[in-house]
């Protein structure tokens, strides 16, 4: 059967364009990417050269980036010294009730430093480590492995770089081990941008799910400048504390101190039993609703954003803490607050703290 003569033409051009291609791509060195650059590839050479300096980024860090295995729960961590210090996220480490009968997850115990921990390193190999301090408000946590490193006694580490002044579109990585780690399976990589930031946090669309948390966020040079914290909806949209955060509580991280241990509260006051992340120019977002507080009894959840005081719209920590001190126990307050995509009302009747 003889092809039409268009259809002849085409297969001519595409096989001309492929031995093109070809040649020029064994002719022609890869591009360099500049680590520092936040638009995105504009052709297939610059498309190779980000990928060739993301596979250096994860070949570099992949040997300092662990599991961190503790009681029932498995997060993940980056080892940041020779010594075996590693970076997590405080809830890896923190211990929690048995929760109630329908409840994701039980109340908070208070934090006690020293507890037993097991690190997995990316080869599978499970070594013992103990807690050292975390800062709850703040989400970072830090681990010491007791064992020896297995160089001279010492372990491969990455550096802590600067985080506060990164701009929006800097190209990062993530690493960590979703879902828990896995016999076989090293610490899966994932390339996103950074989407903005606060005093406290990164936000980044790197994909990341439970067992994620504590792992470390990269930049192009491979220095760690972030640890997964929070798993946003979507799942693309992810918070991680700034190394920055945890370069400010290092010396009392490394102590074992309890950094946020909260204080007792003043009697008194209207109590309505919600603890915010530390940042006060954060979203009010609820990190934890208390058991049987007026916030739980009405139906509010951990997770939810708080919008609005009554008719006064909520924009941050601080906002909402400014309205509280101005209200009484027994007040009936509408509470309006976004959950996922959804927005809805909730009547809270505030009571005196005990």
């Amino acid at each position: 059967m003889t092809l039409p003569r268009s259809a002849r033409l085409a297969a001519c051009l595409a096989f001309l364009l492929v031995a093109t291609f070809t040649a020029s791509s064994a002719a022609d060195p890869v591009p360099k990417w500049d680590p520092n650059r936040v638009t995105a590839p504009e052709d297939l050479s610059e498309l190779k050269a980000l990928q060739a300096t993301v596979n250096g980024v994860v070949e570099k860090c992949t040997p300092a980036t662990v599991a961190v295995l503790y009681g029932a729960s498995a997060g993940s961590g980056v080892i940041v010294s020779e010594d075996g210090l590693v970076l997590t996220a405080a809830h890896v480490i923190r211990d929690y009730e048995i929760p109630k009968k329908g409840a994701l997850e039980g109340k908070t115990k208070p934090f006690v430093a020293g507890q037993k921990v097991f690190i997995m390193l990316p080869d599978g190999k499970r070594v013992e480590g103990k807690t050292l301090g975390i800062n709850e408000g703040m989400d970072s946590g830090m681990v010491q492995i007791t064992a020896k490193g297995p160089k001279d006694g010492k372990w491969p580490f990455l550096p802590v770089a600067k985080s506060g002044a990164l701009p929006k579109g800097q190209w990062v990585v993530s690493l960590g081990h979703p879902n828990g780690p896995k016999d076989g399976r090293p610490p899966v990589a994932r390339l996103g941008r950074l989407q903005g930031s606060t005093k406290n946090v990164l936000r980044t669309d790197c994909t990341l799910v439970g067992g994620d948390s504590g792992g470390p966020l990269f930049d192009l040079n491979g220095n760690v400048i972030g640890i997964h914290s929070r798993i946003g909806l979507p799942i693309s949209q992810n918070l991680h504390v700034q190394a920055d955060q945890f370069k400010n509580d290092w010396d009392k991280l490394v102590a074992g101190e309890w950094v946020d241990q909260p204080a007792t509260a003043k009697a008194g006051g209207a109590y309505i039993g919600v603890v915010f992340p530390d940042d006060e120019e954060d979203d009010a977002w609820l990190k934890e609703v208390e058991e049987d507080a007026p916030a739980s009894k009405a139906g509010l959840k951990s997770g939810d954003t708080i919008t609005k005081f009554n008719d006064t719209p909520v924009k941050t920590v601080k906002a909402f803490r400014k309205l509280m001190d101005s209200a009484k126990p027994g007040d009936k307050v509408k509470i309006t607050v976004r959950r996922g995509n959804v927005v809805m009302g909730l009547t809270v009747t505030l009571s005196k703290r005990s």
